[in-house]
């Protein structure tokens, strides 16, 4: 018995959080015990609302079997189905067991798949990732700039420097934690004034070539940068009054994003 109460127990929980995105991005940001204790958690949260509402059951049969003795619906018989309840076993195990392990199978499946919470939406997912951006200041940025259309400006370790719009970012997975980056400006840091040498002015590109997030064939999306962020050295927002120290052709263009068409 105890060991069907604990296989259940852990199989509620990692399969609760293997697919609730917070829940999920909760779990890929823990390691080592954490992750297991997490998992432990929300399968007790399961656990106590099965017994909670096994109890709820044997509430109900002792009112029903009290009320009919009350009345004697049965002549001669004194009712106790609350207690016949507790005495009846199935394959050896309890019924009271067996019906606080199925509530708890069914709230999770519940929550987990059928739920309203279960199916976000656009606006309940964006706030979502917003309040989970809050304790990582790299997330928090690039959601900035996912939401706001900021140009960010990123170091790479190897002195590499994009300057662009974020329009996408993986977190989930440690080793693979990513961001997807339209440039606009790309260049290096010069090893001994440590100032932005500009090679590729994409800005300029797009104004000439008529490159748009929606242009055919090709969109901005065809020069999209992933960058590892474990290649990240330092991130920030890029303020385009500044563009006018860059050295560059055309300083207007690196202030310019490639232009949506409004439908």
């Amino acid at each position: 018995m105890g060991t069907a109460i604990f296989m259940v127990l852990m199989v509620s929980g990692y399969w609760y959080t293997s697919r609730d995105l917070s829940s999920r991005f909760k779990i890929r940001r823990s390691s080592g015990w954490d992750m297991y204790f997490l998992v432990a958690l929300y399968g007790c949260i399961f656990v106590l609302q099965g017994v909670l509402a096994t109890g709820i059951i044997w509430l109900i049969l002792l009112a029903v079997s009290g009320a009919m003795n009350a009345l004697q619906a049965i002549p001669g018989v004194h009712l106790k189905w609350q207690m016949e309840f507790m005495n009846w076993s199935f394959l050896g195990i309890q019924a009271p067991v067996v019906v606080m392990l199925a509530f708890a199978i069914f709230f999770c499946l519940y929550r987990s798949n059928w739920s309203g919470s279960a199916q976000l939406n656009a606006p309940n997912r964006r706030n979502l990732y917003q309040q989970l951006s809050r304790s990582n200041g790299v997330e928090q940025l690039l959601f900035q700039c996912m939401e706001e259309g900021e140009l960010a400006w990123i170091t790479l370790k190897s002195r590499r420097i994009y300057i662009g719009m974020v329009q996408a970012a993986t977190f989930e997975y440690e080793n693979t934690a990513n961001i997807v980056v339209i440039p606009m400006l790309s260049g290096y840091r010069d090893s001994k004034t440590l100032k932005l040498a500009v090679e590729h002015n994409y800005s300029k590109w797009y104004a000439e070539h008529g490159i748009t997030l929606e242009s055919e064939p090709k969109n901005a999306m065809t020069f999209r940068k992933v960058i590892m962020v474990d290649q990240i050295e330092s991130l920030s927002l890029f303020d385009p009054a500044s563009a006018s120290a860059l050295s560059q052709d055309n300083p207007q263009a690196v202030t310019k994003s490639p232009k949506v068409k409004e439908s």
